[in-house]
């Protein structure tokens, strides 16, 4: 019971305690206004012949409110009979009624309701184990539902009642009463001098007690508090009153032992302040996010928590094994993160499960084990000067005892309560809480910033490294773009794992090929970024991306096979004022130039690589518009002659575009995945305009569509929609197309699929591959076409005996041998086409039947 509660309950007793009976009036007084309530009664409860009767003996009421002591409905009232029999079957078994009147049963409420009253609480009597009549408090004006403590205060008023009717009835007022009571009660002259003492008082205070019953002399009637802390606390009430004599005043005093409810609200005091240093960790954590300086944040609380605690320190145990000092207080944390406490050390304290307190004899025994260098660092740092009592706490992670929480204490060796362990354990488990934070976090960090494949940083980590390189030493830097050549064969042979692999060992080389100060990430895919710092000069940058080079070369074993494989590099310096993203283009730049010089080389970026890169970004954003949109595009027609008649047998569809010629047309929509979708335009539209002139209409395949596997399907799809007989087809492919590894195959099934169906088949370029023999016979293509670089190579006019005509006459004759057609290109004169006519070329394509043009009929 609260102290209000004990001053309301010595209020409502002493009437009692002075007059008895008498004071009843008084009594009831102070418990309705101890409990804001407008009206108090008791009731006399009796048995006669089977029948609970109950009748009204004492009322107190407020002004504005009817009296009921009056009121002939209230005495005799048989309780079971008025319809009250659930309050004497509640009383029987000591149970209170109370609560807003309107919740009770319909047959309880006139009568209440006649009264006025609105809640109520009563409470029953019990004298000599027997009920006796009850005790009760009336609101008038609100509906209420009265707390625990409000019906304790008014069981405990009805309990003193209980004693003084007893004692009373049995006519020995009081005297029983304070002898039995657990309250300590006595009564004292002016001078504080005992006149009694009940038993409790006497047993508690067996050498006395001293009160200041000058405060209570000096205004008679109002009771005064005071708190007397010894062994025990204990709340005083204490009175002034007229004594025995005429003029004399004596003091009642009315004591409570409170000693649990202090402790106790001692404790809650103690966790609050826990919870609100807690608090104030926490809003610094969300304000600056999480760090190694929360260890020292949790160990500034803990203190202020504890207030046993006088300094203190935090141990982490670190990858050497061994628990290192993060946080310090009251001693100098730079000179202790030199020592490092081995875990089967004394002085470490770490061989404990709980909280425990070592005493400076454990320490003096654990010291003169140490060693002299870190017995010298401790001294110095103050770690081990007059300490008495250290609370060494660990701290969990995973099950695993990963760091210890110290509080230290300078001035006695039970400094340490049970409460201040209890608290310190708190603290340990929040700062494992954040240890596993900070294990998390660091995890999520280093996923976010490294490649889960090769483990090496990932591109947003070497931008920042990038930038912060950028920052400190501007020029004397260079960024390494790298990319693996022929990857993709490992990927469409092996499959991704294998290729995956092979990523990881080049990473593997690329990381020990470098110098320590260097760095490589993974730009994704088969790309990788290297950034060197520390230059001197260029050609430093140049060593390094040549061993680059040289490691990429080396054989790579995966699985049954060994793949030989390169990179390209491009390098770009750097400069000041240059952006990481900007440094990074260039780097790119040069890597596309590498690319395009024939690859597993180097090359440095240089500015007209920029404006190339500009007009390549203008003409791609211009061809997918015209695809999208079917302008700027258009075909033209080369003949394809008879050479005995000089008559037109088919005609070559060519690609022409608005902004660039074939030559840079194509290698732009090779690069950016394009050919598919402009091969489909040109197939449509040749396909359409074949129904024009009738004849056999050739058109050139990129190896990137013979290598989708929908490609024959989609041909035959075309053939469909623009009526073209299959036989009207001509599909040109080059040698390279076809090259016997997995893919060549693929592509070689398309058009086998594309023969049946009835399309024809020539080699483009034919003499200027590496097909076999044995893999050319096997090919399903009806015919060749002789490339313009033979012809051009025989000469103005040809030679027949020199080696370009001895070339010219093999390629046709392994022509003739395999079945297969013949079509000579580049025939600019009439001296050629008679040399190739008389060789026996049957067909020829040249400039001397005129340019490509669009098609006229």
């Amino acid at each position: 019971m609260k102290g209000n509660w004990g001053l309301a309950l010595s209020q409502a007793l002493f009437p009692l305690l002075r007059r008895g009976l008498e004071g009843l009036g008084d009594a009831l007084e102070q418990v309705a206004l101890a409990l804001s309530t407008h009206r108090a009664y008791l009731f006399r409860l009796e048995e006669r012949h089977g029948v609970w009767y109950a009748s009204q003996l004492a009322e107190w009421a407020g002004p504005g409110t009817s009296p009921q002591i009056q009121n002939p409905a209230l005495q005799n009232l048989p309780l079971r009979e008025a319809g009250y029999g659930r309050w004497l079957e509640r009383f029987l078994k000591d149970q209170a009624v109370a609560g807003p009147v309107a919740s009770f049963p319909e047959e309880e409420r006139p009568l209440l309701e006649a009264q006025e009253i609105q809640s109520l609480l009563v409470v029953p009597i019990g004298v000599e184990g027997q009920l006796w009549g009850f005790l009760g408090v009336d609101d008038c004006q609100r509906e209420r539902r009265f707390s625990g403590e409000e019906e304790a205060f008014l069981r405990a008023v009805a309990e003193a009642l209980a004693r003084t009717l007893e004692l009373w009835e049995r006519n020995r007022w009081l005297q029983g009463l304070l002898e039995a009571s657990p309250l300590y009660v006595a009564r004292l002259d002016k001078e504080g001098h005992l006149r009694y003492a009940n038993p409790a008082l006497r047993a508690a205070f067996p050498q006395g007690l001293s009160l200041p019953v000058a405060e209570a002399l000096a205004q008679p009637g109002r009771p005064r508090l005071h708190i007397l802390r010894e062994k025990e606390v204990v709340e005083w009430h204490l009175l002034a009153v007229p004594g025995p004599g005429q003029g004399v005043l004596e003091v009642l005093a009315l004591g409570l032992d409170v000693t649990e409810r202090e402790e106790a609200q001692a404790r809650e005091n103690r966790w609050s302040a826990f919870r609100k240093n807690l608090l104030r960790v926490y809003e610094t954590l969300m304000a600056e996010g999480l760090s190694d300086s929360i260890f020292g944040l949790i160990l500034e609380a803990a203190l202020d928590t504890i207030p046993a605690a006088q300094a203190g320190s935090v141990t982490v145990l670190m990858e050497d094994g061994c628990y290192h000092f993060v946080a310090a207080k009251g001693y100098d944390l730079e000179a202790l993160r030199q020592v490092r406490l081995r875990p089967e050390e004394p002085l470490s304290l770490t061989g404990h499960s709980e909280a425990q307190v070592f005493t400076r004899k454990d320490l003096e025994r654990f010291n003169a084990r140490l060693d002299e260098k870190r017995r010298r660092v401790m001294e110095e740092a103050g770690r081990v000067k007059e300490i008495q009592a250290i609370l060494s706490v660990p701290v969990y992670l995973a099950g695993e005892r990963k760091a210890f929480l110290y509080l230290d204490n300078f001035e006695r060796e039970d400094a340490f309560t049970p409460l201040d362990r209890e608290l310190a354990q708190a603290f340990a488990s929040q700062l494992g809480l954040l240890l596993r934070r900070l294990e998390l976090e660091g995890r999520l960090q280093h996923l976010a910033y490294h490649d889960p494949l090769t483990g090496l940083p990932n591109r947003l980590f070497f931008l920042e490294k990038l930038a912060q390189a950028l920052r400190e030493e501007g020029r004397n830097l260079a960024v390494l773009y790298l990319d693996l050549d022929g990857l993709k064969l490992v990927n469409d042979l092996e499959g991704h794992a294998a290729g995956d692999e092979v990523i990881r060992v080049m990473a593997a080389r690329f990381r020990a090929a470098l110098r320590p100060r260097d760095l490589v990430a993974r730009q994704g895919g088969d790309e990788f970024l290297v950034l060197l710092t520390g230059l001197r000069e260029a050609k430093e940058a140049v060593a390094v991306a040549e061993r680059l080079l040289e490691v990429a070369r080396l054989p790579c074993p995966v699985g049954e096979r060994v793949y030989h494989l390169s990179t390209s590099v491009g390098i770009a310096l750097g400069e000041p004022g240059l952006s990481p993203g900007e440094l990074l283009q260039r780097a790119d730049l040069a890597l596309y130039r590498a690319k395009g010089e024939g690859k597993d080389r180097l090359a440095f970026f240089e500015p007209h690589l920029q404006e190339a890169l500009r007009r390549e970004i203008h003409l791609l954003e211009a061809l997918r518009e015209d695809l999208e949109g079917g302008e700027g595009l258009w075909l033209v027609y080369q003949p394809i002659v008879d050479l005995a008649t000089g008559r037109s047998v088919a005609l070559e569809a060519l690609l022409r575009w608005r902004l660039a010629p074939p030559s840079e047309l194509v290698p732009l929509a090779e690069r950016h995945r394009l050919m598919g979708q402009l091969g489909q335009w040109v197939l449509r539209h040749a396909g359409e305009e074949q129904r024009r002139h009738g004849l056999r209409v050739h058109v050139n395949v990129s190896p990137q569509e013979l290598l989708d596997p929908t490609y024959a399907f989609r041909v035959a799809e075309v053939l469909e929609e623009t009526g073209c007989p299959p036989d009207r087809l001509v599909l040109e492919v080059t040698e390279s197309s076809l090259i016997p590894d997995e893919r060549g195959r693929d592509a070689t099934r398309a058009l086998e699929a594309l023969r049946h169906l009835g399309v024809g088949i020539y080699l483009d370029d034919f003499g200027s591959g590496y097909s076999s023999l044995e893999r050319l016979a096997e090919l399903p293509v009806q015919g060749v076409k002789l490339g313009q670089a033979f012809t051009r190579r025989l000469g103005a006019p040809p030679n027949p005996q020199g080696p370009a005509a001895r070339l010219v006459a093999a390629v046709l004759a392994l022509a003739k041998a395999l079945g297969l057609e013949a079509i000579a290109e580049g025939i600019e004169d009439q001296a050629t086409l008679a040399y190739l006519r008389n060789l026996g070329f049957p067909l020829g394509q040249g400039y001397l039947w005129g340019k490509p043009e669009p098609l006229r009929l």
